[in-house]
């Protein structure tokens, strides 16, 4: 009992000694991450840390305020115990003291003397003695299955392979008081990007939800922390490419330059602490999430932000492709979105997931729904041959369909029928649209839209069609 005392009141001070973080920010880059906590400081201290194995001491980034900065040390890579296992392995201790506690009650309960001559006095006393001895064979039975299970845990936390650290020690002389920052590479940290849209035709709005989800392996729980998500990687392309210049009839260029190297940007690693949710830096954006609670080797979603659009709910038909009609809500941007995986609902019902491309302020987008089968379409084919001209020197090839579109839901749909025809590169090579194909919107790439809104059903029928005029001696 005096050793385990003697053990929790070593660990107290140890605790009481150990100069505590004020403030810790993690600064979340694409490709990396950077720590950085700060301390407010007295006299003479010494900050020791446990910083990932990876780093070396040109990597450490030291600013101080009313403080001297004296030494610093960083030793050679250890094996990390995780919090985890050190709360584990005091619960054993803890768990192993109530059981010693209940068998010690019930050592005592059997010293009662049961040869009372009064009966009544004998009775109260077996009475006593079986339920309090019964009692605790309870409770050491429930608390050897806890011990058992947090052995388990351990056992499990200690045969994983091993994470190894660098402990970094950094003396400091300071004023009354003074502050310093600690700020290196981490390499726990991760962060995955990802949104939810979810369209709503009845009051024709989108909801963009954006969110993040980060886990963190570094050995270490924290607690009120402060996590900035950067939009850009670090250390990315910094500068243009060597300019080299381009000869004519020489099969062997000289090289005029070395391999281009990136330098560090260190101005990036010690962002200031925005107090907004969104920060827009003269070349890149960040999110700054406040407060954040981050227990080791656990996922955690975040919510960043719901942005709510008006937009226009279409259903366009792949008639060149697979001839069903697909939902699509259009609307124009007003900030910038980057690639990222995006979740698909429609009216809260989960739909299927994309990767979203880049989105620019100001740019009109396309969100599709998937497969509306409330719309019905049916293509045939009316006519496919070919022919030559009775006077003249061409073969002519005919290719006409017909769509019958109906709106089978209870509401006018508005539809866009896209078809495409043939684009010739050949001045001698002639494309003619036929039927209702020359009353659509045809661009230069051959895309044929016609647009239109369908009552309730009501079927629509087009013809889609075209000749291809071209020499006869030219191949097919």
């Amino acid at each position: 009992m005096f050793r385990l005392v003697s053990i929790l009141s070593l660990f107290s001070i140890i605790l009481y000694a150990s100069v505590s973080p004020l403030h810790v920010e993690v600064n979340i880059y694409k490709n990396i991450s950077f720590m950085t906590k700060r301390y407010s400081l007295s006299g003479t201290k010494v900050v020791s840390l446990h910083a990932p194995s990876q780093i070396s001491l040109e990597d450490i980034i030291i600013e101080t305020k009313g403080c001297k900065k004296e030494s610093i040390k960083l030793s050679s890579a250890k094996p990390l115990k995780t919090q985890a296992e050190e709360k584990l392995k005091l619960k054993i201790i803890d768990l192993n003291n109530q059981i010693i506690s209940f068998q010690e009650n019930n050592r005592l309960l059997k010293t009662l003397s049961l040869k009372e001559k009064n009966l009544q006095t004998a009775q109260r006393t077996l009475k006593f003695f079986t339920k309090n001895y019964a009692l605790n064979l309870q409770q050491i039975s429930t608390l050897n299955r806890e011990l058992n299970r947090a052995k388990k845990e351990l056992q499990e936390i200690q045969n994983q392979k091993a994470k190894s650290y660098k402990l970094l020690a950094v003396r400091f002389t300071c004023r009354d008081r003074g502050n310093a920052s600690i700020t290196y590479p981490q390499y726990d940290f991760r962060i995955d990007n990802f949104y939810k849209i979810n369209g709503n035709p009845k009051d024709k709005s989108l909801t963009f939800t954006k969110k993040i989800k980060i886990i963190q392996k570094s050995g270490e729980d924290f607690k009120n922390i402060d996590i900035v998500s950067h939009s850009n990687n670090y250390n990315q392309r910094v500068q243009p490419s060597p300019f080299f210049p381009k000869y004519l009839n020489i099969y062997k260029r000289k090289v005029l330059y070395a391999k281009s190297v990136n330098a560090m940007v260190e101005d990036s690693v010690m962002q200031p602490i925005a107090e907004t949710k969104y920060m827009q830096n003269f070349t890149t954006f960040a999110f700054v999430l406040k407060g954040v609670n981050l227990p080791n080797n656990q996922e955690k979603i975040i919510t960043l932000e719901d942005k709510k659009y008006l937009v226009s709910f279409q259903n366009d038909i792949d008639g060149y492709a697979s001839n069903l009609a697909y939902l699509k809500a259009s609307f124009k941007s007003d900030k910038y979105y980057r690639n990222s995986r995006a979740y698909i609902e429609l009216e809260g019902d989960q739909i299927g997931i994309i990767n979203l491309k880049r989105i620019k302020k100001a740019q009109k987008v396309d969100i599709y729904f998937g497969e509306n089968q409330n719309i019905k379409i049916k293509k045939t084919l009316l006519k496919r041959y070919n022919e030559s001209e009775f006077f003249g020197n061409n073969q002519i090839n005919t290719q006409v369909w017909q769509y019958k579109i109906t709106n089978q839901y209870s509401k006018t749909q508005k539809i866009n029928l896209i078809e495409r025809i043939p684009i010739s590169q050949n001045e001698d090579i002639k494309i003619e649209p036929l039927f209702d194909t020359k009353k659509a919107k045809i661009n230069k790439k051959g895309r044929v839209i016609w647009s239109f809104s369908l009552p309730p059903n009501e079927t629509k029928t087009i013809k889609f069609g075209y000749k291809t005029i071209k020499p006869k001696s030219e191949k097919r």
